[in-house]
């Protein structure tokens, strides 16, 4: 199963052919993550850009192609306003009947990343998202790229770049996936050093688990990071074995010793109960914002309320650094109870769109019937 997998509720609309816009023609550009000097080069665009993101990083883009064994890499297309996509391209292969079919596709690496405007503005006008599109189809047609599914961000309100949706129906596919919540941390209880509106029985947790626990940080810059990285996995797989939780959750050594090129953008919290470690989480922080990524408690954690106290703790780290969000994310399903624990906290939610087009149609149409196809092309689900 790879990390990018979802499910989506309804059947995807071809990008088809090119289409003439009469705009000037523009070139694709191409940073490839394991490239030293493209990755000082997208790191430098993504620092200077309007709304940049920790998502957006070739050092996030490359951890997370471990899991999907693909190729990180960005390209940079549109017109004057130019736009910056993360993208994994995964080689695929499949013997049907002793016909070996080979393929790519393409999609934003996990998380909440999309597209990334290069302009003075975090808005950008549908002639140039036009333009992008045309380019991009461009170029995955000269890599044999059968499709490309990019997320958008939900705090950047991306979606709203592509109102009204019915001129785009045509060429792709805008689909909502959930909604995800993000604490404001403007809206600061002083007094008691905590997010304003939480719940009452998130309160309570809190000052329970402030009186019996103690935290430390540890970031990615750290000389003893390993150490660090290896009681996190080790907590988080308990927690995944206690939940029974599938391969799409787990994740292997490598991808977090990688996580540590973010260096201080990752930031890792933990909870002690005396000498005994009952949670942890990780943190990435962006520039605005910054993103509760993973976390695992234990039994004894549980019951001292740890996830509770880390993600304050983390809202403090991340006001610290002058983000203005800390995201949280969503549940595994609409309305569940991990969505009922991250809304605890008092956010605001934000809807989580897929932006969907098929550069290859008769290609796609052709892996659709494959035995136990991969994600995206099982469309009957």
């Amino acid at each position: 199963m790879y990390l990018y997998e979802e499910v989506f509720a309804s059947s995807l609309i071809p990008f088809g052919d090119c289409w003439k816009l009469n705009m000037q023609k523009t070139t694709v550009e191409t940073l490839h993550a394991t490239n030293l000097a493209d990755a000082e080069r997208w790191s430098r665009l993504v620092s200077d850009a309007p709304t940049p993101d920790a998502y957006y990083l070739p050092a996030y883009a490359e951890a997370t192609s471990e899991i999907e064994h693909s190729e990180p890499v960005a390209i940079i297309a549109g017109p004057e306003s130019r736009l910056l996509a993360p993208l994994l391209v995964r080689r695929m292969s499949a013997v049907v009947n002793g016909t070996r079919i080979d393929w790519a596709d393409a999609c934003s690496p996990y998380g909440y990343g999309g597209l990334l405007n290069l302009s003075g503005s975090e808005h950008i006008n549908s002639e140039s998202l036009q333009c992008f599109f045309e380019d991009l189809l461009c170029w995955c047609s000269s890599q044999n790229i059968v499709c490309c599914v990019l997320r958008m961000h939900p705090m950047i309100r991306q979606e709203e770049w592509f109102a009204p949706k019915a001129q785009w129906q045509r060429f792709l596919r805008i689909q909502m996936r959930g909604t995800t919540t993000a604490i404001d941390l403007a809206d600061w209880v002083d007094t008691t050093d905590r997010p304003r509106g939480m719940r009452k029985d998130r309160r309570s947790d809190l000052n329970r688990a402030q009186r019996t626990l103690r935290v430390t940080w540890a970031l990615g810059d750290d000389r003893d990071v390993a150490l660090s990285i290896d009681r996190f996995s080790t907590i988080y797989n308990l927690a995944l074995d206690r939940h029974r939780a599938d391969d799409f959750h787990r994740f292997p050594p490598s991808y977090f010793s990688r996580l540590t090129a973010l260096r201080d953008r990752l930031g890792i919290a933990f909870a002690w109960l005396d000498e005994e470690l009952v949670g942890a989480n990780i943190f990435l922080a962006g520039w605005n914002y910054a993103h509760g990524h993973l976390a695992g408690v234990n039994e004894a954690g549980l019951k001292y309320g740890a996830g509770t106290l880390l993600i304050v703790e983390g809202a403090k780290w991340a006001r610290k650094r002058g983000c203005k969000l800390l995201h949280l994310g969503g549940g595994l399903t609409p309305g569940d109870s991990l969505e009922n624990f991250k809304c605890s906290f008092g956010g605001h939610s934000y809807r989580y769109f897929y932006l969907t087009f098929i550069a290859d149609r008769k290609k796609f149409d052709s892996l659709r019937e494959l035995p136990n196809a991969p994600w995206p092309y099982r469309m009957n689900e």
